[in-house]
């Protein structure tokens, strides 16, 4: 035999011999991922919720961008408190720091001290509901909110319809006397037309008087306009108002938006005045005119009783414009409010319904996962928290630092812009 031939077999021989020290190699392999179960299917449910609330917010996003130019309300416009949001924020931030710690205090079988911290998470998280629940009534308190089943009380526009709901409402109260339907009627309603200090406020609703003095002063004001006066808006070069600037000033009146309006309402009362001005000059005139045309001097008279009651409160509103405690600058709804009467007027607000309702729909979301995870937690409260329940805690503590991460998106999204 060769050398070669040898030296083959002896390889041969060698390679047998690794071949027999390999087979000693016991492999294992694990039969699923490297965690539980439950964190697994946590993981699935939280990438189901990730894609809910991120068409949500995107949805909002579109909504509150693509909107015109300085037509989405301000959160102080729809009584969006940046002082709540900011609490509820580091109510939060805090609870997602103490779920951390219940975790490694359950992990070392500290049970008293997991306790103490599930303990203060579930107390963060039901402060959390709470301030939000005062904010929900605030707004409802102030008709900002969507209203199912009926008209809003969020127009987004100030015009003949919004004119007609608002007087329906303050015509609907009882003891306010309405104004005249026809021209007919014009002396009866002239006659009835009370000086602000002989109205007496009525016991069943307290702000009656305030409606009273608002409809004889704006409302007939802004009907005669529309009824009466040249519209400038159509024909610039006319005598007469800006119909929809005095729309818009009256509805100042009720809810005022001073960073929008506040210039063009100031505008609009100028011109008021010195329309009402010039058309009481010529009344006497008119009323001569008429001889002894029983009809045309009835209508003369409760124009004049019209022209004279706005008169009286652009008076009054130029006396207190610098006056910081004046009711204006909160509106006839906070006035009314303040009083006690269950009346909300109809509300001018650009895009006031759609605010509305996504706040309503993307908060309302959020208050209802923290409501889940507060029970969650309070299964754990009746436990004894060792070792082997540390896999629930950090599972739940995964699902409300979600929570968390949601609201953190939301806030700056309705308080800070």
């Amino acid at each position: 035999m060769s050398e070669h031939e040898d030296h083959h077999e002896e390889h041969g021989q060698n390679d047998q011999g690794h071949d027999d020290h390999h087979g000693h190699l016991q492999l294992e392999y694990e039969d699923a991922l490297p965690i539980n179960n439950g964190k697994v299917c946590l993981w699935l449910f939280l990438s189901t919720e990730i894609m809910f609330f991120a068409g949500l917010i995107g949805t909002y996003i579109v909504l509150r961008f693509g909107a015109p130019a300085g037509t989405w309300p301000r959160p102080h416009d729809v009584h969006v408190d940046e002082i709540w949001g900011t609490i509820n924020t580091f109510i939060l931030i805090f609870s997602s720091f103490t779920v951390v710690l219940t975790y490694e205090a359950t992990k070392r079988n500290l049970a008293k001290k997991a306790k103490f911290y599930l303990a203060i998470t579930f107390l963060c998280g039901c402060a959390f509901l709470g301030i939000k629940m005062l904010e929900y009534a605030g707004k409802f308190e102030h008709g900002i909110h969507p209203r199912p089943g009926s008209r809003s009380l969020l127009y987004e526009q100030a015009d003949v319809y919004y004119l007609r709901d608002l007087k329906a409402v303050v015509t609907g109260v009882q003891g306010v006397i309405p104004l005249a339907a026809k021209s007919a009627d014009a002396e009866a309603a002239a006659a009835q037309v009370p000086d602000a200090e002989v109205a007496t406020p009525s016991s069943s609703d307290p702000g009656r008087e305030t409606l009273e003095e608002f409809l004889h002063h704006s409302v007939q004001w802004a009907e005669y306009v529309i009824g009466q006066v040249p519209n400038t808006e159509m024909s610039p070069d006319g005598n007469g108002l800006n119909h929809r600037d005095v729309l818009i000033a009256l509805a100042q009146e009720v809810y005022p938006l001073d960073n929008r309006y506040k210039d063009l309402t100031k505008y609009t009362h100028n011109t008021e005045k010195t329309y009402i001005e010039a058309r009481l000059k010529v009344l006497p005139d008119l009323v001569t005119a008429a001889g002894e045309d029983n009809d045309v001097l009835s209508m003369l008279a409760y124009e004049e009783t019209i022209l004279k009651a706005r008169q009286e409160y652009l008076d009054e509103h130029h006396h207190s414009e610098g006056d910081d405690d004046d009711h204006s600058h909160g509106g006839l709804n906070v006035k009314l409010h303040d009083q006690g009467s269950a009346v909300i007027l109809p509300m001018h607000i650009p895009s006031g319904n759609m605010f509305a309702a996504t706040y309503f729909l993307l908060t309302g979301f959020h208050a209802l996962h923290v409501i889940v995870g507060l029970i969650l937690f309070a299964f754990p409260m009746f436990w004894t928290l060792e070792k082997s329940r540390a896999n629930y805690i950090e599972n739940v503590g995964l699902y409300w630092h979600f929570v968390d991460l949601v609201w953190i998106f939301l806030f700056p999204l309705f308080y800070l812009f």
